[in-house]
């Protein structure tokens, strides 16, 4: 029997509610946010009611987790000061958005991520990912040291940038670099009462302006180009294509633009740290890198990859998912309480803020057996389900709002890691510092500093 499928399964929460004393721990909050987290959670159980400068509920449970995202979740939004600092990001799309307008631009935008249509967007995956290996060539050939945390953001945002824009992203993505550099920013800070506004005259504000002001021109100049021309393929042409089943009616420009700065912003972040964590555990674990390299040259062998190879990537895959639960990329979540609900069977009033860390919950010692250890067996097809269903391991959200690229982000990973392990073995350098940093995403704090070594 796999020593996964040995381990507890989630039961109903039946613990009760902590109350710890008003502001307690709150200087953890200074330092590693997800930190903070997980020692309420280890110091005080899975249900907390935190008060301080921010008052919330705290749940770690995946009970807890699944009632919030599935069986109750007509009763909590988006509506908190953290998703509302989101809006003034990147707009009122998908991600954000609630209600009728969640609703039909769920309908409009489901049919272009199921498993299916991705699949479109395999050979501008590999591609992508082969130039960068070709780019790593000489600098593997020279014995540098290059930041690979930062390889991966390039290659990541590149792949966005061409399902989206097609061609027309490669004439301006210096700019493009720039402009999701400083959402970014913005989005990760905290957003403190007395700065809250987005018309408080602070730097970071001035900077974000300006970045939309330009990034929004690009896009309706993108829109301009897309609409009447029946041959394009790209994200932009099908948004502009899409239909809504019940009104018959498609997207106005305005829509398409928030929806593709949200594609664009939350899906290459997210992918480059996943993909740096990934490269961190491989040199950390040299047994896990030696069985995936066996994976990939007896499944591809001496040809590129193809579209028919993935599915059969299995242990790439569970590498992937093991080093998503140590390290969620999109690692904390918040929701607003919008009415009166119970919830582990205490009554939670409406305007209450329920907050959960990916990052504690699926290094819970209850449902994980040595949590913090990598170990991609646990992924092992069969045992990956039921984790999932059991709402222990949700890297990319549950219930009705799941993230609606996860089959995207999935074929994009597995295409990134298969094509440049294949070439080549990540070896962290010397001067690497492995340390977390949580903010918008969960990313190493000081870039992944390593050498290669060609693999023959």
């Amino acid at each position: 029997m796999d020593s996964q499928q040995s381990e507890s399964q989630p039961q109903t929460f039946s613990g009760t509610l902590a109350r710890p004393p008003l502001m307690y721990r709150q200087w953890l909050l200074a330092g590693n946010r997800a930190t903070f987290f997980d020692t309420l959670a280890k110091d005080l159980g899975d249900f907390v009611h935190y008060r301080g400068l921010f008052s919330f509920y705290l749940v770690n449970h995946p009970s807890l987790v699944k009632q919030v995202l599935m069986e109750t979740h007509k009763s909590f939004d988006k509506n908190s000061v953290i998703y509302d600092r989101f809006r003034n990001a990147f707009g009122n799309g998908l991600v954000v958005a609630e209600g009728d307008r969640w609703r039909r631009s769920r309908r409009l935008m489901q049919p272009l991520f199921g498993p299916r249509a991705v699949e479109q967007y395999f050979e501008l995956m590999r591609d992508s990912a082969e130039q960068m290996a070709s780019r790593w060539e000489p600098i593997c050939q020279a014995g540098q040291v290059l930041d690979v945390a930062s390889e991966m953001n390039h290659v990541t945002l590149q792949i966005a940038g061409r399902a989206l824009f097609h061609d027309s992203f490669d004439e301006i993505a210096p700019q493009i670099s720039h402009w999701t550099h400083v959402i970014n920013l913005y989005s990760a800070k905290p957003p403190l009462p007395i700065v809250r506004s987005f018309w408080f005259p602070s730097r970071i504000n001035r900077q974000l302006k300006q970045a939309l002001a330009e990034f929004n021109a690009f896009l309706q100049e993108m829109i301009r180009r897309r609409r009447g021309n029946e041959h394009s393929t790209d994200l932009i042409s099908r948004l502009l294509a899409a239909r809504d089943e019940d009104t018959g009616e498609p997207m106005s420009d305005s829509e398409i633009a928030e929806e593709a700065l949200g594609m664009i912003i939350g899906g290459h972040e997210t992918s480059s740290s996943a993909l740096a964590w990934v490269w961190c555990e491989l040199d950390q674990h040299p047994d896990v890198r030696d069985r995936l390299h066996q994976e990939l040259e007896e499944v591809i062998g001496d040809g590129p990859l193809q579209m028919e190879h993935l599915e059969q990537l299995v242990y790439t895959r569970m590498v992937i998912e093991e080093a998503m639960r140590l390290h969620p990329p999109f690692w904390f979540e918040n929701r607003n309480v919008a009415e009166d609900v119970e919830l582990g069977g205490v009554p939670i009033a409406k305007g209450s803020v329920v907050v959960f860390s990916r990052y504690s919950l699926h290094r819970h010692p209850g449902f994980w057996r040595e949590p913090d250890m990598f170990n991609p067996e646990r992924f092992r097809p069969g045992v990956e389900e039921n984790r999932r269903s059991t709402y222990a391991y949700v890297p990319f959200g549950g219930g009705p709002r799941i993230c609606i690229g996860i089959h995207f982000a999935m074929m994009e990973l597995v295409v990134v890691l298969a094509v440049l392990a294949r070439r080549f073995k990540v070896m962290l350098d010397e001067s690497h510092r492995h340390v977390m940093a949580a903010n918008l995403t969960m990313t190493p704090k000081y870039g992944v500093r390593a050498r290669l070594e060609r693999r023959s």
